[in-house]
């Protein structure tokens, strides 16, 4: 007499490779560069920047035209130079994943111009 094994053999089988398909998705799972936008500001960069002497048209030269500049109360200029790097999931065989698993790292410079010159700078939280 035979033993019941409990299933299909057809059920088992396919129940095995969607467990073996969701075990090599995690595994072989790992994160790389897919794309930066914006302008990103870099050590060598912030060097060149001098209080009181750097001029909004040194920095254009430097640094290009920021995301965002708005004028404050106080008659100053802020400037802002944002920066994303996004990172999408590669699997096993180097398909990349992009869209809505794709992890981002961003930036933000900020920059205070007064009286024609820097008086400030700063990495910010975006």
């Amino acid at each position: 007499m035979r033993a019941k094994t409990g299933g299909n053999m057809k059920t088992n089988v396919s129940a095995f490779f969607l467990l073996a398909g969701a075990a090599l998705l995690l595994t072989g799972c790992s994160y790389t560069f897919s794309s930066a936008v914006g302008t990103r500001v870099t050590s060598a960069q912030i060097q060149e920047i001098k209080l009181g002497r750097t001029t909004e048209l040194d920095l254009a030269k430097l640094l290009g035209s920021p995301a965002k500049m708005e004028k404050m109360k106080d008659g100053a200029h802020r400037l802002v130079y944002e920066w994303t790097d996004i990172w999408s999931p590669t699997f096993l065989g180097g398909y990349q994943a992009r869209g809505f698993f794709d992890k981002e790292k961003d930036e933000a410079f900020e920059i205070i111009i007064k009286d024609g010159v820097v008086l400030s700078y700063r990495f910010m939280k975006p």
